[in-house]
């Protein structure tokens, strides 16, 4: 009788559990649709970009929504977006991010890069590259955009 109840116990709460993590999944997933589709408005509304290919979000003293895709003439560019503000730039003028890549892997070949994004701090603009190190330190690095070299650097050491 008492195995019963335990296991029945242990089966609701299972339960309960399941579902709370489905609901968690659901809302960041539409979460991030919504997120997706304001931000198709905005490229819309507000830029000349007519194919998107990709878009991501950079969160530094302002969050941007950052859009890579080419405009009418086909030419790459990149967009820094938010409810109030955009700023275009042509990306064939950038750095291109695998010599980034490369240039963090060989600075730091023990570490794991774990995001890299098109910053904007003001009218500075780079590469924003994370990445953590053997003891666990994440490593934030700010590479200029357009000549590649390292403009800020900090580490944030685990708690």
């Amino acid at each position: 009788m008492i195995v019963r109840f335990i296991t029945g116990v242990i089966a609701v709460l299972l339960l309960i559990a399941a579902g709370w993590a489905y609901h968690l999944t659901s809302s960041v997933i539409g979460g991030r649709e919504d997120f997706q589709l304001q931000v198709q408005g905005w490229v819309q509304e507000r830029t000349t970009i007519t194919q998107i290919d990709s878009i991501d979000e950079y969160r530094g003293k302002e969050s941007y929504a950052v859009v890579f895709g080419k405009n009418e003439a086909g030419t790459p560019v990149i967009a820094w977006l938010t409810e109030e503000k955009t700023v275009m730039d042509r990306l064939d003028l950038a750095v291109p991010k695998e010599n980034v890549e490369e240039a963090v892997k060989r600075d730091y070949p023990q570490a794991v890069v774990t995001g890299m994004v098109p910053g904007l701090d003001g009218e500075q603009r780079f590469w924003e590259v994370t990445l953590q190190d053997h003891d666990g330190r994440f490593h934030y690095l700010h590479y200029d955009l357009y000549n590649g070299q390292i403009l800020t650097s900090y580490v944030l050491s685990p708690v």
